[in-house]
């Protein structure tokens, strides 16, 4: 009997060492920060600090990032930064009357151009536009030239060439001692130098200099000092208004249409077909700018400075789509 009251009280003992611990893990403290913690062995503790160390690496993310998402997600979104949108001219002789309707269908839908190019008669376009920014003195300056002047010169029979003098009198009446830092938006030009076999993309210096290298091209006018219009440069165009600082480049074409429905001379002269060609090579080029503007201007040849008027209406009318489209594209 007394065996086994001793055997109870050992037992009862070693179950009383047991349980104590237990109540030690599940006491519960508060420090002086108000943070709880669970005290009792170490064995526990170390657990216990891991885990809130764990909890804090979890909640740094969500205090750093949640807030900003949620702002994110409930405030009205910032307005993008206007895109600075490059404009290439491209070549077409008397055509280029259409990129004057262009103009102003950029300045109804407020595109913004932040800097300019022309090729052959189009670097004359460009160069007014730059200088002041504003389609209606590009019209004024363009309409100066008559179509008297140009028939004295025998340019619009397509028998022969001419010197650039006819429009030298318009540049320098116009942009006399005018400096390309002078122009409102940065101006360049394509010229192709036939002695060095060498492209030139003129930007700098005096414009009444300047000019007569790029605007030059059969049939319209001869050779400036051995330099022609580079007419097919639309990729050199495009990367200089690139490294410019322009993100979005514009491409207005007015070869579009078929280039044997209003031929220079015969259909099948020298001039015509240089021009055909000419015609074909930007419609594959074009791919180097982000937006191209076509317009089909098939009714005028591009020795055709008398009913620059219509020409421009067309270019207007025929572009208006195409720049709504445009500014849509933009976020305008």
């Amino acid at each position: 009997m007394m065996r086994l009251l001793l055997v109870a009280c050992i037992v009862l003992g070693i179950l009383g060492c047991q349980t104590q611990p237990k109540k030690d893990v599940t006491r519960v403290d508060h420090d002086k920060t108000g943070a709880t913690k669970q005290t009792g062995s170490v064995a526990v503790s170390t657990p216990t600090a891991t885990t809130t160390e764990d909890d804090d690496a979890k909640s740094l993310p969500d205090d750093n990032s949640g807030p900003d998402e949620v702002e994110v997600d409930t405030r009205p979104k910032p307005v993008p930064k206007l895109p600075k949108v490059g404009v290439i001219f491209g070549p077409g002789g008397g055509r280029v009357y259409g990129q004057i309707g262009v103009l102003q269908e950029f300045q109804k839908n407020k595109i913004p151009v932040y800097n300019v190019a022309g090729i052959e008669m189009g670097a004359l376009i460009g160069s007014f536009y730059a200088w002041r920014g504003s389609a209606n003195d590009t019209e004024w300056q363009m309409f100066k030239i008559k179509n008297e002047d140009l028939q004295k010169k025998n340019l619009i029979s397509g028998k022969r060439t001419s010197d650039f003098s006819v429009l030298q009198n318009l540049i320098k009446s116009s942009l006399h001692n005018m400096k390309s830092d002078d122009f409102r938006k940065p101006f360049a030009c394509p010229a192709l130098n036939l002695e060095k076999n060498k492209l030139y993309v003129m930007n700098r210096g005096n414009i009444e200099a300047l000019l007569p290298y790029c605007i030059p091209y059969p049939p319209l006018f001869k050779p400036y000092q051995k330099n022609l219009a580079a007419v097919r440069e639309i990729k050199a165009l495009a990367d200089h208004l690139r490294k410019q600082g322009a993100n979005y480049i514009v491409f207005v074409n007015v070869l579009g249409g078929s280039a044997f429905k209003t031929p220079i001379n015969e259909s099948d002269s020298i001039e015509n077909l240089v021009w055909a060609e000419i015609a074909s090579q930007l419609a594959k080029d074009s791919v180097h700018a982000d937006y191209t503007i076509t317009l089909n201007l098939d009714s005028y040849s591009v020795l055709d400075f008398e009913n620059k008027r219509d020409m421009m209406l067309k270019g207007a009318s025929q572009s208006s789509r195409a720049v709504k489209d445009l500014a849509e594209k933009l976020g305008l």
